[in-house]
């Protein structure tokens, strides 16, 4: 392409690329129907129709396009913008609503933290990832706004305690209606499990505990690892994300002998509560391990058991395994199926798959231990931890669910899975709730017949 349409929609070449200059910005939109590329330069205009809209937006461009381009007022809200130095080549494939493009990224951080120490420690540490930058820094919540409106973080670290605005409430006022990905900082895991399920269930994608002084190296691989599954993630807060009400599926859940076991990480507290506040009264035992720290678990079974008809409560050891109750592994600690098969047993053994809790842990004594037929599903989540799980499952006459990519907020754990063989069906997360059901229903059938 010698010329570039500015303000044009680029639609009647199916492929094409071309070399974006380092003044200009490519806006990039998916639809039902296809995709759309415009060439934006400072000066030319949007056309009609494209602001306001709710489709998934990319907006790739040097920061000084993107910040004329975001003053304009013209890119609605959700769209992701991706900074690059210099300019870059771009391939377009409008039919199959593919864009790629080469350069060299600029990954921008935004710390919100009242606390000057934790600040530069954050400060340190993400500068020693190297492809990411700090951009900016906030003592409070209630600078968000104006902030936000004139810079375009890729990424926002949130402390939950800061002067007059918590952190669970910056994300519902300032960071969810701008749809910008945020991991939360807790310092104070005893109060904060309250605050975090909140600001979960409102668009956060991911926390991490402080560490003790001296120890934030140790953490340095994690917070990295999270900071880019953000990148890649699904915005997760949505209409069925904020539910605040049991609301199930029209049908009847057999609770005869069965069990069923889920296992979940990134994305997971709010797939759980979609699937949850979904199910009939009466469910089956339950069993699921959720990758979250102490103290957490408790908070994530509370905010769920108050949400639900039948008890959901954080295991303990020894916790009988029974019709009407959930048992969800505490944070730290594995959780395995007892070899009665009727009680939970809890050990801190080491993690595997550097998880503790462990959804191999939890699947794989299932498999081994359980008296009845099982149901088992794998939801979103970053590795690969409860793949081999689940296939171990699927090998002794378990019916598997993998949740699909679509609606996993990181396809982790469910590509492993599916990749492995290990998935009976491929679910969106809207219809586990039902496949649950129905797994249950064809386990109970095949063990009547035989």
């Amino acid at each position: 392409m010698s010329q570039l349409p500015l303000g044009d929609v680029l639609c009647d070449l199916p492929s094409f690329q071309f070399t974006l200059p380092a003044d200009h910005a490519l806006i990039w939109r998916e639809a039902a129907s296809g995709a759309q590329a415009v060439i934006w330069a400072k000066g030319t205009t949007l056309p009609a129709g494209w602001r306001g809209s709710s489709y998934t937006w990319k907006v790739i461009g040097t920061e000084i396009a993107l910040r004329e381009l975001w003053r304009s007022g013209a890119p609605p809200q959700g769209s992701r913008p991706i900074t690059v130095k210099g300019s870059c080549r771009v391939h377009c494939d409008l039919a199959a609503k593919s864009l790629r493009w080469q350069g060299t990224r600029h990954k921008r951080v935004l710390i919100v933290d009242d606390s000057p120490t934790l600040r530069k420690l954050l400060r340190h540490l993400i500068a020693s990832f190297g492809d990411w930058d700090v951009i900016g820094e906030l003592p409070e919540a209630e600078a968000l706004p104006k902030y936000l409106d004139e810079n375009f973080p890729d990424l926002v670290t949130l402390d939950l305690h800061m002067g007059l605005v918590d952190g669970a409430e910056a994300m519902r006022r300032f960071l969810a209606p701008r749809r910008v990905p945020t991991i939360l900082i807790s310092s104070q895991p005893k109060e904060d499990g309250g605050l975090v399920m909140e600001a979960l269930a409102g668009g956060a994608f991911d926390y991490l505990q402080k560490p003790e002084s001296g120890q934030w190296d140790v953490v340095a691989e994690e917070l990295r690892g999270k900071f880019e599954a953000t990148l890649k993630a699904r915005w997760q807060n949505n209409a069925s994300g904020m539910l605040s009400t049991w609301k199930p599926i029209d049908v009847l859940f057999p609770v005869g002998a069965s069990l069923i076991g889920i296992g979940s990480s990134t994305g997971g507290t709010q797939a759980l509560q979609d699937i949850l506040l979904t199910l009939p009264r009466e469910i089956p035992p339950i069993l699921i391990t959720q990758h979250i720290p102490p103290v957490f678990s408790r908070a994530l079974a509370e905010r769920l058991n108050a949400l639900c008809p039948f008890e959901i409560k954080e295991a303990e050891h020894g916790d009988e395994v029974r019709p009407g109750r959930v048992l969800i592994a505490p944070g730290g600690h594995h959780m395995r199926l007892s070899s009665n098969g009727k009680q939970v047993l809890i050990d801190d053994e080491d993690p595997i798959n550097r998880f503790r809790p462990s959804v191999d842990a939890l699947f794989f004594s299932i498999a081994q231990h359980a008296k009845v037929p099982v149901v088992a599903a794998i939801l979103t989540g970053m590795g690969k931890d409860g793949a081999q799980g689940l296939l171990k499952l699927h090998q002794t006459g378990a019916h598997t669910i993998a949740q699909d990519e679509k609606t996993s907020v990181v396809f982790g754990m469910p590509r492993e899975a599916i990749a492995l063989g290990a998935a009976t069906k491929v679910e969106a997360l809207g219809n586990i709730s039902r496949a649950l059901v129905d797994g249950t229903v064809l386990q109970l059938r095949r063990r009547t017949s035989a």
